[in-house]
């Protein structure tokens, strides 16, 4: 998932560069193990570098109270923590052999070691969130459940060309949103803010989550090889279909019969979406669920942390090459 370079959420995100440099040595100590090995491959993906979207969340949500504090921090490096172990296991699922520009992890020492790594920052994950306590570790918890929920619901609709927008929307909500959800919905809470501004924030990770991926999905048909870092297409390829797909086949149920296929014809289909109006229709999906989390954020105070949450949804629809 990465429809916002790094570039560009470290330009809005500036502001909190000291905070998340904490978090960073949180994840390296809490990731590292007993044998050089096992350190190896669990900081792997840490050190391959990433966004660090989830504690940004966390850091902004608690800038609505009192701030940023080592629960907070915790918090936010174990929720991180856990996104990095689904990125081991999702590039087992996947057959993945890059990620985030480097080999993967399954690539490099194999599916054996890749799976093993994730379950051990899952399971340090799970460590240090018992040691903030509170409704931390059952959030965490259900977040996780959420996650491997919406795998499954990928995994059983793989290939299916009649996949329902009702399934989709569930998948994602699984994957992605919930656990940018729970990022700003515990740091507002471990940050002493209300029970009014805890909500409103739920409200806005979960809009801000699901246009973060129906963005991203656009972005894997429309897209370059350079900006993705991957060649595009890669969801079409290995069956999963996502909500442009799901708008283009039900607008020509034609369509469907150039899926189904690893050797589909990423292009024409393509073309096809833009053609249709599912491209269209998706992007403006994307847009609706920007709209639901800027709405979200009007019910919160004015505060910096709020500018630049606006400014970071702004920018999800605002990269999607529009042909």
């Amino acid at each position: 998932m990465e429809p916002l370079s790094r570039d560009e959420v470290g330009a809005v995100l500036a502001t909190i560069t000291p905070d998340l440099a904490r978090i960073e040595e949180i994840i390296y100590d809490i990731s590292s193990a007993a044998t050089s090995f096992l350190t190896e491959s669990t900081t792997y993906l840490t050190r391959a570098g990433g966004k660090r979207l989830r504690p940004s969340l966390g850091i902004l949500g608690s800038n609505f109270g009192s701030g940023p504090n080592h629960n907070v921090d915790v918090t936010s490096a174990a929720i991180e923590m856990t996104h990095l172990a689904t990125l081991y296991h999702d590039d087992v699922i996947d057959e993945a052999d890059m990620r985030r520009g480097v080999p993967s992890a399954n690539e490099t020492w194999g599916n054996k070691v890749a799976i093993l790594a994730g379950d051990y920052l899952f399971a340090r994950a799970s460590w240090i969130s018992a040691q903030v306590g509170g409704e931390v570790p059952e959030a965490l918890a259900d977040a996780i459940a959420q996650v491997v929920q919406g795998q499954v619901n990928e995994l059983a609709s793989t290939y299916d060309a009649t996949r329902s927008e009702e399934l989709y929307l569930a998948t994602i909500g699984g994957k992605t949103a919930s656990l940018l959800e729970v990022s700003v919905r515990l740091g507002a809470r471990l940050a002493g803010c209300s029970d009014e501004v805890v909500d409103a924030l739920k409200d806005f990770g979960w809009a801000f989550g699901y246009a973060f991926q129906v963005a991203d999905d656009l972005l894997d048909l429309t897209a370059s090889e350079q900006e993705l870092g991957k060649p595009p297409g890669t969801d079409l390829r290995d069956g999963v279909y996502t909500l442009p797909v799901i708008y283009t086949v039900e607008a020509d149920p034609a369509a469907a019969k150039l899926l189904g296929t690893p050797s589909v014809d990423v292009y024409a289909f393509r073309d096809i979406t833009f053609q249709t109006g599912g491209f269209d229709r998706a992007i403006a999906k994307a847009a609706s669920y920007v709209d639901e989390a800027l709405a979200a954020l009007d019910k919160t105070p004015h505060c910096e942390a709020r500018t630049t949450l606006e400014r970071l949804t702004r920018l999800i629809v605002d990269r999607v090459p529009v042909p």
